[in-house]
């Protein structure tokens, strides 16, 4: 029965294996009928036949492994893929690239148990922030090999390494900043990659980071779960897991159930008349996913203000960008605790914080915005469309891009409130960016404490470490030297471009938040602009803090301490 069993993996083993040459021949028909527009229905045929084989291929796994529902589960994603590329036959580019990402992926965890690659990784193994730095630059460097393509592009054309590289980095740093029109100047191929970039990076900072750390690393270090617990909240070793697919699964449900509501609502408007239910399938997925992801990446030039008085439309959107920026463990834990046991009282302190806070930022930020607008902007619309439009930014603003109003038409008394929020941004553990909601409250509390003379911070009966609050300090401070420097630069490279300064300015702190909101220079930017907004975005989603723990991890330990005296402040 042994050998049987080993002859059966060896034969699936040979045609896995037998899929990386038929992957590459992809690759290259993928570039070439590019330059080549005669071999179109050789590329075509070509992946049909390759569509065929990967059936075959799947049916063969279900046999040798007798039919095993675990195993079948492992493989679902393929599964899935086979029966979607068979309904749409005449159109097999999502098969393309997801045969193409699989291989990659494959490759890459073949080469991550080599006895080199682990000795080299086994190095970062107690310095996983590194790993996160690494992590991201790396997806983001694959995005822009994949976005440089003329397939990528809707003129045939490449749009150049610079502009592949700032949309890369928007996708997978969640931001939204675009140089180019993402409905108009992208192919459906483009599209489908920024959808992909969207998703690895929304859920990148918890699943793959820490994927990877297990993967390399074999085992968490301590230094490991305590930049995972930053991340992630609060964490152990066993509920990593757990957690993990805590994720994947209420991230797929969210934005499935988004995206099916959208449909519902994008099928009967005006606007999708001529579109086929597939394109407007697509639209309602893609958009589902950005919110989700907090990306603030949208198909259309205006964003959703044509929804603007769409009570549907922007519930679903606000709903699943507050679902996606409030943090997986909190969510983990609100299901625990409220839905399973019935009770507030057993949240954690830090899913109580962060609840409350992003309430009190929702509702002031709503009012604030109606209140600078309601003379301005919102004059002439409906006061059903003025109070949509604020809530809508004020749940946006503070991370995910969208828009629903006019942001080069706002008054200066918004903008600084919008600046405000963006700094904040979304919470711990979850696809946003910013200093997070913690920081902020935390931050807030400590100044409460010392008006009322107090030598704790307290909150919710409970107190907060003076490690957190040095922490919190810290990354202010960070963040705050890293928006200065790249600030500077801006407007050194903008000077000649006639931008006002807080056009800069929202651009800057936009970027850092990850939040996507423009004043209308991003496509306008130098080429020394567009840099230095990358790094803004890159900086401001991988976090200061992590930047921090990777240049110094060791922590040093002093054995003495100098005669404290006092300075006068204030």
């Amino acid at each position: 029965m042994t050998e049987s069993n080993n002859f059966r993996k060896e034969y699936w083993r040979f045609f896995e294996i037998l899929m990386f040459p038929i992957a590459i021949v992809l690759g290259f028909f993928v570039v070439y009928q590019q330059f080549h527009p005669k071999y179109i229905d050789l590329f075509e045929s070509y992946s049909r036949i390759l569509l065929f084989y990967f059936a075959f291929l799947n049916i063969l796994k279900i046999i040798y492994n007798q039919g095993n529902i675990k195993y079948i589960k492992k493989i679902f994603i393929d599964l899935c893929t086979v029966v979607i590329s068979f309904i749409f036959f005449q159109n097999l580019i999502v098969f393309q690239v997801y045969i193409v990402l699989r291989q990659i992926i494959i490759l890459i965890d073949m080469l991550a148990s080599t006895k080199p690659a682990v000795t080299l990784f086994s190095r970062f193994r107690n310095h996983p922030s590194k790993i996160i730095l690494i992590s991201f630059a790396f997806i983001i460097l694959v995005g822009t090999t994949f976005l440089t393509l003329p397939l990528a592009s809707a003129h045939g054309e490449s749009i150049g390494i610079i502009d592949a590289a700032f949309t890369s980095t928007s996708a997978v740093c969640v931001t939204g900043l675009i140089v180019l029109d993402t409905g108009k100047d992208f192919s459906i191929f483009g599209q489908i990659v920024i959808l992909i970039l969207m998703q690895v990076g929304g859920l990148g900072i918890m699943t793959f980071s820490t994927a990877l750390i297990m993967l390399f690393g074999k085992q968490l270090s301590l230094h490991g779960q305590s930049l995972i617990q930053g991340v992630l909240g609060e964490v152990t070793k066993d509920s990593v897991f757990k957690i993990l697919k805590a994720i994947i699964i209420t991230t797929l449900i969210f934005e499935f159930i988004g995206g099916m509501v959208l449909y519902l609502k994008f099928h009967s408007h005006p606007f999708f008349a001529e579109m086929s239910n597939l394109q407007i399938f697509g639209h309602s997925i893609f958009h589902s996913v950005s919110a989700f992801c907090n990306a603030g990446f949208c198909l259309y030039s205006n964003s959703f203000m044509r929804f603007q008085g769409s009570w549907i439309v922007n519930l679903v959107i606000m709903s699943l960008i507050i679902i996606g920026g409030i943090g997986f463990t909190v969510m983990l834990d609100v299901y625990e605790n409220i839905v399973k046991r019935k009770s507030i009282r057993l949240l954690t302190l830090h899913s109580k914080i962060v609840i409350v806070t992003t309430i009190i930022l929702i509702i002031l930020g709503s009012v604030l915005v109606f209140a600078f607008e309601y003379k301005a902007e919102f004059q002439e619309l409906p006061l059903k469309n003025g109070i949509l439009a604020s809530t809508f930014q004020s749940v946006t603003t503070r991370t995910a891009g969208f828009n629903t109003m006019d942001i080069s038409k706002i008054s200066f008394a918004t903008v600084l409130l919008m600046i405000v929020l963006m700094f904040i941004g979304a919470s711990p553990g979850s696809t946003g960016g910013g200093i997070k909601t913690t920081s902020f409250a935390i931050l807030a509390l400590s100044v409460w404490s010392i008006i009322r003379r107090r030598q704790d911070v307290e909150v919710f009966h409970r107190s907060i470490s003076p490690d957190v609050q040095k922490k919190v300090m810290s990354l202010v401070m960070i963040s705050v030297s890293i928006l200065v420097i790249l600030i500077l630069v801006l407007f050194l490279s903008e000077t000649k471009q006639g931008f006002k300064f807080e056009q800069i300015i929202f651009e800057a702190f936009s970027a850092f938040g990850t939040v996507g909101l423009s004043m209308g220079i991003t496509p306008l930017l130098t080429t020394l602009g567009k840099l230095a907004i990358i790094a803004l975005m890159y900086l401001g989603r991988v976090g200061p803090l992590t930047i921090a723990f990777a240049l110094s991890e060791k922590k040093i330990r002093a054995h003495y301490h100098y005669t404290e005296e006092n300075i006068a402040i204030g």
